[in-house]
């Protein structure tokens, strides 16, 4: 048994930078930048940073293009989802929950792509964790006229483009190191945001949501600390964490722990409650994904 080693302690790291990726959100909203400036500022800031990270080392075969132009489009995609739900007023850790369905949704996927098969006790698992999206978005304990439809439909649907991601992460072209394929998807992800911005504000004209200007000295300062501590320091951190001494389903769990760092953060920075129930929900989800980690891993 290894016990705790250096890779657990950057696993670690990486969930607390993870973790106020809904806080910075946040932030941003009250000070007036959109979701879309968000998440084209996030990618774009961080490009410089990870470039240094990987020394130069730029990599793009012709071939692969398809590949990354697909990836960036998701990953534009699902951040643009899970940021607009906190526009939409969705609490933190209602938002953070409902992504964190991920799992389920990579079972499901996984299943009917036919690549795994979906057994009695995955399925119970899904069961267990959906229900905890029905008790953490207030469906079944709430009027429906107080539900924040919106908002919560925005994180839902980040929970399955954050699985869509995933899946298509696992299927990446290989010759490259995981900064070099970071940096493509972050790179096609900020011209994919141009364009979904640009699509949307043909249909739609919600300022906090696909409004878009040049940010103010304490806006830009507030953009970059998102690209840098919440995006290129976890994501830095996880380039160096060694499979032999740390197993899939480990690393899986540990990084639960950015989910209930982003329910304290909520309560001690932004003094966010939600009723008890719906804790008791967000606890459902987090303990599906985490009973669908260990059933991956055994």
């Amino acid at each position: 048994m290894l016990g705790f080693t250096k890779s657990h302690g950057l696993l670690v790291l990486a969930s607390f930078g993870f973790s106020f990726i809904l806080v910075f959100s946040t932030m941003l909203k009250n000070v007036g930048v959109s979701s879309l400036q968000q998440v084209f500022y996030r990618v774009t800031l961080a490009l410089p940073l990870i470039f240094l990270l990987i020394k130069g080392k730029f990599k793009l075969e012709k071939g692969d293009l398809q590949y990354f132009v697909l990836i960036g489009l998701v990953f534009s995609a699902f951040l643009l989802s899970a940021l607009t739900s906190i526009v939409f007023g969705c609490p933190i850790a209602v938002s953070v929950a409902l992504i964190y369905t991920q799992p389920l949704f990579t079972a499901l996927l996984a299943a009917l792509s036919g690549k795994e098969r979906l057994t009695l006790k995955k399925l119970i698992i899904v069961v267990v964790g959906f229900l905890g999206v029905l008790l953490v978005s207030g469906a079944l304990t709430e009027p429906l006229s107080n539900l924040n439809v919106t908002g919560v439909g925005f994180a839902f649907t980040a929970g399955f483009l954050y699985a869509v991601y995933l899946y298509l992460k696992r299927v990446r072209k290989t010759g490259y190191t995981p900064l070099q394929a970071l940096f493509n998807t972050f790179m096609f992800s900020a011209l994919c945001t141009v364009f979904l911005g640009s699509v949307l504000r043909l249909f739609i004209a919600n300022p906090g949501f696909v409004g878009f200007s040049t940010p103010n000295l304490h806006q830009f300062a507030l953009l970059f600390l998102f690209a840098a501590f919440s995006t290129v320091f976890p994501y830095g951190l996880l380039n160096y964490v060694k499979p032999s001494e740390v197993s899939p389903t480990t690393e899986g769990t540990i990084l639960l722990l950015d989910p209930l760092l982003h329910n304290l953060w909520a309560v001690l920075i932004f003094q966010q409650y939600i009723p008890p129930i719906r804790y008791f929900g967000v606890g459902l989800i987090l303990l599906s994904a985490a009973a669908m980690l260990r059933v991956k891993g055994g």
